[in-house]
């Protein structure tokens, strides 16, 4: 039948939480399929263009101080960590301290540590904050890449302000209860 084939189709595959992870919160598809790469380490950083043979500046352009892969720009570079370190005086859940993250892979660690035992913290708010946190520092390290312009910590948390209140006003109702919209 059509459905034992496509069943089929699933045999040997790897299950993982991502619908509940990256497809289920509110925003916006472009962020969803940025996570989906980070979290399938597809993203194009510089790691990944060093394999392709493709000429590429090996520093991470946000700390210009490690070698660029999607790991160090989320969780380990010292430019996300300040951010976070922000978010957190802004949203007032110190859980969210780069501090209690340890280290974790990117895949496993960051993401589910954060999504499955930071007690106190509303889990869908957390899910889009913790999306558009990412995908406003991937625009930042573009932004320095292929624009050459960069922005401190703070004027990008003032962007993440901005865009986390557009996102609650179009409709991510927990997102903008988190951030009192």
């Amino acid at each position: 039948s059509a459905a034992l084939a496509y069943r089929a189709q699933f045999f040997g595959s790897i299950k993982t939480k991502l619908q509940p992870l990256i497809w289920k919160p509110w925003v916006p598809q472009k962020c969803k399929l940025f996570a989906w790469l980070i979290i399938k380490n597809r993203v194009w950083t510089s790691d990944r263009l060093a394999v392709r043979g493709c000429p590429s500046n090996d520093v991470c352009p946000l700390c210009r101080a490690e070698q660029e892969s999607a790991h160090h720009l989320l969780v380990t570079c010292r430019f996300t960590r300040r951010v976070w370190s922000l978010i957190t005086e802004w949203v007032h859940y110190h859980q969210l301290l780069p501090s209690h993250w340890g280290h974790h892979r990117l895949s496993q660690g960051l993401v589910g540590h954060m999504m499955g035992s930071l007690w106190g913290v509303p889990p869908r708010a957390l899910k889009s904050l913790l999306l558009l946190v990412n995908w406003e520092i991937w625009k930042e390290r573009n932004a320095r890449i292929f624009n050459r312009r960069e922005c401190s910590t703070a004027l990008l948390l003032s962007k993440i302000k901005e865009e986390a209140q557009a996102w609650g006003i179009a409709g991510a109702r927990h997102l903008a209860d988190l951030i009192g919209v």
